[in-house]
Parts: structure tokens; C-alpha cells; sequence
């Protein structure tokens, strides 16, 4: 990693967690241009993750564990992504044009969509990293990496909207940024074997097809992508991924049973 990219990760470590790191010069333009390297951030969510999983369910009955960690996750990375997540539900629920349904996601109150789509997705993440702590822990690594995988599939697939620094992020990313993000994620090969590593591959396959779904939700209700639509995607992907690893795991326990 060349100095220049090292410190455009730094930028977008500080940009997209709470970790306390002085960055000089933080410009949109220049850190657009690694947005690439937020698999790696994926990374450093996952690893906090495990620590965490390791030791809540020491302590703790999976439920709860599941609860904590979700939390820290989000306290981690500011609550933005949930924020994203209530606004691009307020957004899809508005009635009227795509104006109309921008206004709704830009503006600072909070409508029933969003309180909908809030408690449902993170209902569904708590249930979900519930049952992984009982599947195989190192299943959270995954969900977080392919969170950030989902960010940026959603970002190569979809077009920036003219407002918001998430512009910047949709603008650079394109299919090379895509390519790269993938290889990123395939280090995630290394720490499974057998039909476990199948079931990886189904996640991040999974992963790029719901950015894809992501960009074409947010072109068809917002006329294109902005930092609300990626911080929705983040939390979106992370329940999508981690049922697509529970219903894998059933479906291919079934095979082997039958």
C-alpha cells in the first residue's frame, strides 16, 4: 500500500467509523478515489465483531450477545448507516414523484417509514446474528465484509444524485472498483472449508446482487444514489447476507441428510 493510498485509507477510516485518527487535507475528491478499500474498513467491523461475539456469548445467552454486538456496531460507524436506513425508508414510503420522495429522505423529521424499516432490519440482524453465534462466529466476519461489499456494488450499479458527499463515492466507483472489492473479499475463502466455503461464495454473489437491487430501487424512487441509499445498503446487505448463510446452511444440511 503506496502513502498516498494509506492515507486516503485513513480518511475513509475516519470518515466511516469513530476511531479517533487525525487526517489532514480530508478531501471527498482524493478518498472517492480508494472507495475500493472500504472491503478493508469491512474488515476491521468484522474482526470487532468477533471479538465482541467471543466474548458476549461467553457471558451471555446468544439473544442477548446478538442485541450488544449489533449495538457496538453501530456505535462504531456513528449510527450513519441507520440514519440511511430511516431515511431511505421514509423516502421509498412517501407518496408522489421522485421530488417528493428525495424531500421525504432529505428532511430531518422521521416518518412511520422509516420507524418501520429501522425496527424490521435491525429486528432481523439481531435474530439472525442470533442464530450465526450458534452456526459458526466467524460467519460475522463475512456479514460486515460484505456489508461494505453491498456499499460498493450498490455505488458501481447506480448513478450519483447531485447533493451529498455520497456523490462523490457513486461518481469514482465503477466496475474496476467492483473487481477489486471482490478480490478483497475473497481473503474470506481462507478461514472456511468444504461447503462452508460454498457458502461464501454464495454470500458475496448474494451481496453484489443486492447492491445491484439497491442502485435500481434508488434510481427508480430517487432518481439515483446519495449517502442515505449507501448507509441503507450497508444495513440491508448485512440481513440480506446473513439469512442467504442460514438458509445455505439449511438447505445444504437437507442435501446431505436426504
Amino acid at each position: 500500500m503506496g502513502i498516498t493510498m494509506f492515507k486516503e485509507f485513513k480518511a475513509l477510516l475516519s470518515f466511516f467509523t469513530r476511531i479517533p485518527i487525525y487526517v489532514e487535507d480530508f478531501d471527498f475528491e482524493n478518498i472517492a478515489n480508494y472507495f475500493y478499500l472500504i472491503i478493508l474498513i469491512g474488515y476491521v467491523f468484522g474482526i470487532f465483531s468477533l471479538i465482541l461475539g467471543y466474548i458476549f456469548s461467553f457471558l451471555l445467552p446468544n439473544f442477548l450477545s446478538a442485541v450488544l454486538i449489533l449495538f457496538f456496531i453501530e456505535y462504531l460507524n456513528g449510527f450513519h448507516h441507520i440514519d440511511g436506513l430511516i431515511d431511505f425508508g421514509d423516502g421509498w414510503m412517501a407518496v408522489g414523484d421522485k421530488r417528493k420522495k428525495l424531500m421525504a429522505m432529505k428532511d430531518r423529521y422521521i416518518g412511520c417509514g422509516g420507524v418501520v424499516f429501522a425496527i424490521f432490519f435491525n429486528l432481523m440482524a439481531v435474530i439472525s446474528l442470533s442464530y450465526i453465534l450458534d452456526i459458526n462466529i466467524l460467519y460475522l466476519l463475512v456479514g460486515e465484509v460484505c456489508a461494505k461489499l453491498g456499499m460498493l456494488s450498490c455505488s458501481t450499479f447506480g448513478n450519483p444524485l447531485i447533493e451529498g458527499t455520497g456523490r462523490y463515492f457513486v461518481k469514482k466507483a465503477d466496475e474496476k472498483f467492483l473487481t477489486i472489492g471482490i478480490i478483497l473479499s475473497l481473503p474470506l475463502l481462507l478461514i472456511f472449508s468444504g461447503i462452508e466455503r460454498k457458502i461464501v461464495i454464495i454470500a458475496i454473489i448474494t451481496t453484489i446482487i443486492t447492491g445491484l437491487c439497491m442502485a435500481k430501487i434508488a434510481k427508480r424512487h430517487f432518481g439515483g444514489v446519495n449517502g442515505d441509499v449507501l448507509g441503507a445498503s450497508n444495513e440491508i446487505t448485512r440481513v440480506v447476507v446473513l439469512l442467504s448463510i442460514i438458509a445455505s446452511i439449511k438447505v445444504f444440511s437437507i442435501y446431505l441428510l436426504g
